[in-house]
């Protein structure tokens, strides 16, 4: 029995795709999570993220791409404020994972 497997840059590139179109949380974890693990960078990401658009036929347009981030960004802070989570750990990693998209993985979209 042979057993195929996505690449990395395959399940960062669907990764990328779900972030900016659905953007739930896990989604925002997982991409924050392989750059942390320096399995990628942001701008990695986002040239896989454009690779899988144009083979795909979909739209390709950072801008309404970086519109979506922060977006879904906005609907999860006012779903789930900061101060509303009650465990310090868990704050603080959401407060550093938001701050992170916020800054380092959007000002890759210019490079």
């Amino acid at each position: 029995m042979i057993l195929l497997l996505d690449s990395l840059i395959d399940l960062v590139a669907s990764k990328m795709v779900a972030l900016v179109e659905r953007g739930a949380p896990r989604d925002f974890r997982d991409i924050h999570q392989v750059c942390h693990e320096k399995l990628t960078t942001p701008v990695q990401c986002w040239q896989w993220w454009e690779q899988r658009q144009r083979l795909s036929g979909s739209d390709t347009d950072r801008y309404r791409a970086r519109l979506a981030i922060e977006t879904h960004l906005a609907r999860i802070e006012q779903h789930r404020p900061l101060d509303s989570i009650d465990d310090p750990e868990q704050r603080g990693t959401a407060q550093h994972v938001r701050q992170w998209f916020q800054t380092e993985f959007l000002n890759a979209l210019s490079n």
